[in-house]
């Protein structure tokens, strides 16, 4: 009788620590996502302010060549314009790529913990259903001698 609790109970700890582990990997992942949900506004709102500041450079440009009387159409004011997109757009591409790096490692991280947290869950059931069954590595008994 004694060897059916043990293992109802080793049952029972198993299916708990499987619960804690799926309890566990949604938590972090609902971490993951509102860390990347809140760079991704954060890059947006970033993105935003780039455009703003590079639509006031433009119109400042366009004022100065309007007012010395030089074509914004050709010539060397709409290559100093055409300089200020391409920059703008330098800045946003390496911008995306470190965004995109972030999260990247968001996710490692993540998956990581996630892992890690299972292998705990584990190793910690494996080692009190073990010990359950019989003392652990102290003693030998088969569960047939109960």
């Amino acid at each position: 009788m004694g060897a059916l609790s043990s293992l109802a109970t080793v049952g029972l700890n198993a299916a708990l620590a499987q619960q804690s582990a799926r309890r566990t990997s949604r938590d972090i992942n609902s971490e993951r996502d509102r860390q990347i949900q809140a760079l991704r506004q954060g890059e947006e709102e970033e993105q935003r302010r780039r455009q703003e500041e590079l639509r006031r450079r433009l119109a400042t440009q366009r004022a100065r060549a309007g007012a010395a009387g030089v074509a914004t159409s050709g010539g060397s004011s709409e290559a100093v314009l055409r300089g200020l997109t391409e920059e703008a757009q330098a800045t946003q591409s390496a911008s995306d790529r470190a965004s995109a790096q972030r999260i990247q490692d968001l996710r490692r991280t993540a998956s990581r913990s996630r892992r890690n947290s299972l292998l705990d869950l584990v190793g910690g059931a494996t080692s009190s259903s073990l010990g359950l069954l019989g003392g652990g590595a102290r003693s030998r008994r088969s569960l047939l001698d109960i």
